[in-house]
């Protein structure tokens, strides 16, 4: 669905001498109102002051004011007599910035509010037909509600719980006549995901009853319901589940408690994907729509008996779609289609996206009945094969549910289409299960916000180009000119002028594929808002958009500048970024920092922290050992919790530079004993020269050893570091020896660690063996002292030469 945008701008209402940051709304009350109201909506939640407009995703609401009563925030507004039916979404837009996105659900009839007691049989609410009754589900508590039908009439119900999206809430619904017999009950409807719906053709005349609770019984004071009651027609299905844009085609909806009904409805010409159709009945429609899938493919529908690969149903030419339902248990519907050689294809069923019941099985076979491939799942219940044809001929493609369940609701499109390049992109998400942080972008007048970008490309190898197709005035967009084809994020910063007007709304963003050989081609940037997500279970109830609020926010109290690094990183290398913060006077609060994007193959920490009253930090990237080399630019965002509320802010760009290493380097083995003194052998080899002199220190020690920090310049080939063994060191094979390496580079230094897994082995000393002195018949001479020759490191090789010559004389 594409969301339409309404930005009903209102006169401001000063509540509070500065505004708050990052509003806080929780909820909305009421939930719902009927078409053609005007209503006061109660806005809850926290740091609502200075109220600019209310966000709207679909048309059909007019904002009228704010008030502020009471501590509360009222908004004044007019729902349309047209309005749609169904969910609207709405944020709510502070001079300190946009809130969460909530919800309120028009209908077509007037709301009755429960009234207890109404917890049994003999003592239900009494209720008209064409009403909805706002209720709680509280802890096993059953809601008794009862409706006056004559033989013959309709009574459909609906139920909005999950929907409304407090919290997690499984409804249950049942219809019950005079005598207490179930005639209709409903858990989960498909259509309505865990809602549910249920209807009758009343047998008698009587006082039906309509019974509402927790499917277990475990109700909670927040699990809010809406409750529809009346003769709407109450479909669960429509076909065929498809059209074409533009196109006028009639319509079956299928399962309402009178039987089919038939509606000719014309689509938009610039439909597409998802779009909702209603029922509609003696002046009535369906308090919720059927889905139906709007695309320009030729298409057909099924055509019994197609059980078999002789009763095939013939498909139009790839690209193409067939229209099915499943109609009876172990049903099978079976497809023929024309592939040439090399073809790469991608053969989907929709059927659980269109809210059909069906767990779609596909199966693919050659003309003659071979099987070649099959699909039950594929992110989600519905199938997806993609597969290349091996050669020309005629295929076979089968659809059956997984467990061989039918029914006239399990309609289902099967699709065909070659595989086609495509390229989106999403904002990232920032706290597991919570899909709604940081969705917003907020910039303060003066500053700068930050977020990264994640692009999807499908069946496509390029480099991208991001775009802003409006912004609020006086912000700019900067990010990088070209998205190479290997990195899958990347970082955009929103600039706001310091006279910047505080304004915002829904902007939309895209994404376009680029360079050498680059098809034409761009995609939007989405955002899916899971308003009920449930840990290692997913999102129960979703409002999916193409359009991103943006604003510009009141001033922030602080500011944040990154030291632009004057060297590059190397491979191995490790470069700290320098972050300053520019606090207005009053402003002491810490500052969590945070990198919102890193280049591939640079590592930093998650956060770290300016604390209170300070004003620098240093953020330390480490680049890993296969980094390549590039020109990067970095952004540092800082999250601070000041008095008025929470707010983010970030610098601006600056440049990192990943470079080849200047040089490598190998640790020799290293041997000897406690107590004595060795010298460990590096050997150099220079890639790049550099002036100066470089300093050199021998990482990885073991306890009770020492050495010193060595220069060196750029020709030299070794080093030897004098390395001290106490009588205690540690014995054993110490193999974390390495080098970091300082290499001058105009006012600064490139950092190299490299030699990694050097050896330095300690023994225990040899047992002392006394030796003979040999006879001399010369007479004694005066000792003169004998002129030592510089000693010469030993490889261990030569050492255990020595200690074998030495044992073979004893």
């Amino acid at each position: 669905m594409r969301p339409q945008l309404i930005l009903l701008l209102t006169g401001l209402l000063t509540l509070a001498a500065s505004a708050s940051f990052s509003p806080k709304l929780d909820v909305i009350l009421p939930r719902g109102a009927q078409r053609g109201q005007e209503l006061q909506l109660h806005l809850v939640g926290q740091r609502l002051d200075k109220p600019q407009e209310l966000l709207l995703h679909r048309p059909g609401i007019e904002m009228l004011g704010f008030e502020q009563k009471d501590k509360r925030l009222l908004a004044k507004v007019r729902i349309a007599p047209d309005a749609p039916l169904g969910e609207h979404p709405i944020r709510l837009r502070t001079t300190g910035g946009v809130s969460y996105l909530r919800s309120i659900w028009i209908g077509q009839f007037p709301t009755v509010q429960e009234a207890e007691p109404n917890d049994t049989f003999d003592t239900p609410q009494k209720i008209q037909l064409g009403s909805t009754v706002q209720g709680v589900s509280k802890v096993e508590d059953e809601d008794f509600y009862s409706v006056t039908l004559k033989k013959g009439q309709t009574l459909s119900v609906e139920v909005e719980a999950m929907r409304l999206a407090r919290r997690f809430f499984d409804v249950y619904v049942a219809i019950l006549d005079p005598k207490r017999f179930e005639l209709a009950a409903c858990d989960d409807a498909t259509l309505v995901r865990t809602d549910a719906f249920a209807s009758i053709v009343a047998p008698e005349d009587g006082e039906y009853r309509i019974l509402v609770r927790e499917a277990a019984y475990e109700g909670h004071d927040a699990n809010q319901y809406r409750l529809h009651v009346g003769s709407f027609p109450r479909p669960s299905a429509v076909f065929p589940p498809a059209a074409k844009p533009g196109e006028t085609i009639d319509l079956r909806f299928i399962g309402d408690a009178t039987g089919d009904l038939t509606r000719k409805v014309t689509l938009p010409a610039d439909a597409s994907g998802l779009f909702p159709v209603f029922a509609e009945r003696d002046g009535l429609s369906s308090p919720s729509p059927n889905w139906i899938h709007v695309s320009p493919l030729e298409s057909i529908n099924e055509s019994e008996p197609n059980g078999t690969h002789k009763e095939a149903n013939p498909m139009p030419p790839i690209p193409g779609a067939a229209h099915g339902i499943l109609a009876e248990p172990d049903d099978t519907d079976t497809y023929r289609f024309t592939a040439k050689k090399d073809q790469n294809l991608e053969i989907r069923v929709l059927g659980r996206e269109l809210r059909s019941p069906i767990d779609s099985t596909l199966i693919l076979r050659e003309a003659k009945g071979k099987g070649l491939a099959n699909n039950d799942d594929q992110d989600g219940p519905d199938s997806i094969l993609k597969w290349k044809c091996p050669a020309d001929g005629d295929y076979l493609l089968s659809v059956r549910d997984k467990l061989g369940r039918g029914g006239p609701d399990f309609t289902y499109r099967l699709e065909i289409l070659t595989r086609q390049p495509a390229i989106t992109a999403t904002l990232p998400l920032a706290e597991r299960n919570n899909s709604q942080a940081q969705k917003m972008i907020c910039i303060p007048r003066g500053g700068r916000y930050a977020t990264a970008i994640n692009i999807t490309r499908t069946n496509l190898g390029c480099d991208a180009r991001f775009e802003a197709l409006t912004l609020p005035q006086g912000v700019t967009m900067h990010t990088p000119p070209s998205i190479p084809r290997a990195t899958s994020n990347f970082p955009v910063i929103f600039q706001a002028a310091p006279d910047a007007p505080i304004a915002g709304g829904y902007h939309a963003f895209r994404i376009h594929a680029t360079g050498d050989k680059a098809p034409e081609l761009s995609g939007p940037l989405e955002e899916a808002i899971h308003l009920v997500e449930i840990n290692n279970q997913g999102p129960y109830h979703s409002v999916f958009s193409e359009k991103i609020a943006v604003a510009v926010i009141d001033q922030a109290p602080f500011t944040l500048e990154v030291e632009s690094p004057v060297a590059p990183i190397v491979p191995k290398g490790v470069k700290k970024l320098k972050v300053r913060v520019k606090r207005k006077e009053g402003f002491d609060a810490p500052i969590t920092l945070r990198l919102p994007w890193k280049p591939p193959g640079i590592g930093a920490p998650d956060t770290i922290k300016i604390e209170a009253k300070k004003n620098e930090a240093e953020y330390e990237l480490n680049a890993n050992g296969d980094i390549q080399p590039g020109d990067w630019k970095l952004v540092v965002q800082g999250q601070a919790n000041a008095k008025e509320g929470p707010l983010f802010v970030s610098s601006a760009f600056v440049p990192l530079t990943i470079a080849e290493p200047y040089l490598t380097a190998s640790i020799d083995l290293g041997a000897t004993e406690q107590g004595q003194d060795v010298a460990v052998l590096c050997k150099l080899e220079t890639n790049q020269k550099f002036s100066g002199k470089a300093k050199a220190e021998l990482i990885g020690l073991p306890h009770g050893t020492s050495t010193q920090v060595l220069e060196f310049s750029h020709d030299t080939k070794q080093l030897t570091f004098p390395v001290t063994v106490a009588k205690d060191a540690a014995v054993g094979k110490h193999s974390g020896l390495f080098l970091r390496i300082h290499i001058p580079y105009q006012s600064d230094t490139i950092l190299h660690q490299c030699a990694q897994g050097g050896t330095l082995r300690i023994d225990k000393p040899r047992p002392a063996v006394a030796k003979a002195k040999p006879k001399s018949d010369a007479p004694p001479t005066a000792d003169k002292p004998a002129k030592e020759a510089p000693k010469k490191p030993l490889s261990r090789l030569e050492q255990l030469r020595q200690q074998a010559k030495a044992k073979a004389s004893q």
